[in-house]
């Protein structure tokens, strides 16, 4: 699908301003979501590196390092309390047999879409108090959002 013309800077910049001045909050009702749903067993910083791990299989420790903003001794320590806990499995990298991959295993994915679940359907109950016109324009906006921030440029 071909991109539409670029909007004038001001329209651009408006939208700009109620990104910073939303997304935010919405980091925030989803960072509390998940924490409620992380558990006893695991902590925010380790479900995040769980995510990322999900994200990028076959990331490094320095990836997850990096990730997180920690340093590399303290995502080192993350990550082998995850593998003690058997949700991450560390694989000998075929390249460069020093490296370690990092890769979910079958209960560390479990408890990942388990945490997931929690928060959604925390998120869908605070949503469900908005109309079903408000919802359409929340996920037209979603998509416009995921146009330029996730889904990669293609090529013409």
């Amino acid at each position: 699908m071909p991109r539409s013309a670029p909007s004038t800077p001001l329209a651009a910049d408006d939208s700009a301003a109620e990104v910073l001045e939303v997304i935010p909050a919405i980091m925030d009702a989803l960072r509390h979501a998940m924490r409620r749903h992380v558990g006893e067993q695991l902590t925010v910083p380790q479900f995040r590196c769980l995510n990322f791990i999900a994200l990028q299989p076959g990331a490094s420790v320095s990836a997850v390092a990096s990730f997180l903003g920690v340093t590399l001794p303290t995502a080192s320590t993350m990550v082998e309390r995850l593998v003690r806990a058997g949700d991450v499995e560390p694989r000998t990298s075929t390249e460069d047999r020093r490296r370690s991959q990092l890769h979910l295993t079958r209960a560390g994915a479990a408890h990942l879409a388990a945490i997931r679940r929690g928060a959604r359907k925390e998120l869908a109950q605070v949503l469900a108090t908005r109309s079903g016109e408000e919802l359409r324009t929340l996920n037209a906006g979603l998509e416009v959002l995921r146009t330029v921030f996730v889904m990669p440029p293609t090529s013409a």
